[in-house]
């Protein structure tokens, strides 16, 4: 069984760019996209869309 460091879709964590809080989980493809990801979506504590990204 392999090993979940080496998973081809991990779990990964947004977060905004401006507040920095965690507020989305969501999953990827490693050989999709091997950089960051980076999506507008809504962060409740700043209530407004605002840049979320993929941290380690």
């Amino acid at each position: 069984m392999a090993s979940k460091s080496s998973d081809v879709r991990p779990k990964i964590t947004l977060a905004c760019t401006v507040c920095k809080e965690r507020n989305y989980i969501t999953k990827k493809n490693r050989r999709n996209d091997p950089d960051r990801l980076d999506l507008k979506k809504y962060c409740p504590r700043c209530k407004t869309h605002t840049e979320h990204r993929e941290t380690r």
